[in-house]
């Protein structure tokens, strides 16, 4: 976990004010849900068989009330229409009609996805807002593969891995609520490859292709002009 922390704090010192820079400071919380597309999925057990699944489909579970919902935040940097941001998305995957080997296999504590992105503003287009992002998938993953079960009841930072790189492009609308207070619509794809995700003796390859929906709100201060 080591790394997660170092990565997180390098993607920080894009997003932390610095002394006689001027721009805004926006922070954004979102629910939301992801459609993911069948995708190949890849399991890899020590002494068995490989198992293949060519186009492996996945629920998405984002409603769940307490118990590990679909969310995401975002905290961006702003400067003339422009900005630099650091965005974590949890969504979750739950393999649909698993084969006779797989009696369950979901990464539902989080196919996190972390990136930095580069966001735009479209003063042409409505004020609408583009922006493109890649970063780490951080995987906790919950399975059992021909009975041997891995990651259960494992809390942060246990059972959280490191497993691949993302990519995510999104567009964007915000709703001026009072002052610095904004709704926020937005609809994004994003492109994973968790190519190193444990189980019990082995391991999976686990690639992700999603179309997210979000809503939420967000907060901008700062005395810069956009």
């Amino acid at each position: 976990m080591k790394k997660v922390f170092l990565t997180i704090l390098f993607i920080c010192s894009f997003i932390y004010p610095h002394p006689a820079e001027s721009g805004t400071y926006s922070f954004e919380v979102f629910l939301g849900e992801q459609f993911n597309l069948p995708t190949p999925l890849t399991i890899k057990q020590e002494g068995e068989e490989t198992i293949e699944i060519h186009s492996a489909r996945y629920d998405s579970e984002a409603w769940t009330g307490l118990n590990s919902p679909y969310y995401a935040w975002r905290v961006g940097r702003w400067d003339k229409g422009r900005a630099w941001e650091i965005e974590l998305v949890h969504e979750k995957i739950i393999l649909k009609d698993p084969p006779e080997e797989v009696q369950d296999f979901e990464i539902s504590h989080g196919y996190n996805l972390i990136t930095i992105n580069r966001a735009w503003r479209l003063p042409e287009y409505h004020d609408l807002i583009w922006r493109a992002g890649a970063g780490i998938v951080l995987t906790h993953p919950e399975t059992t593969v021909r009975d041997e079960k891995r990651g259960y009841g494992e809390s942060f930072p246990d059972g959280f891995y490191i497993s691949g790189p993302t990519a995510q492009l999104a567009l964007g609308k915000r709703i001026n609520i009072w002052r610095g207070l904004f709704g926020v619509l937005e609809v994004k794809l994003t492109a994973s490859y968790a190519m190193r995700v444990p189980i019990a003796d082995g391991h999976a390859e686990v690639p992700n292709v999603a179309f997210h929906y979000l809503f939420g709100l967000g907060y901008e201060i700062g005395s810069g002009s956009d």
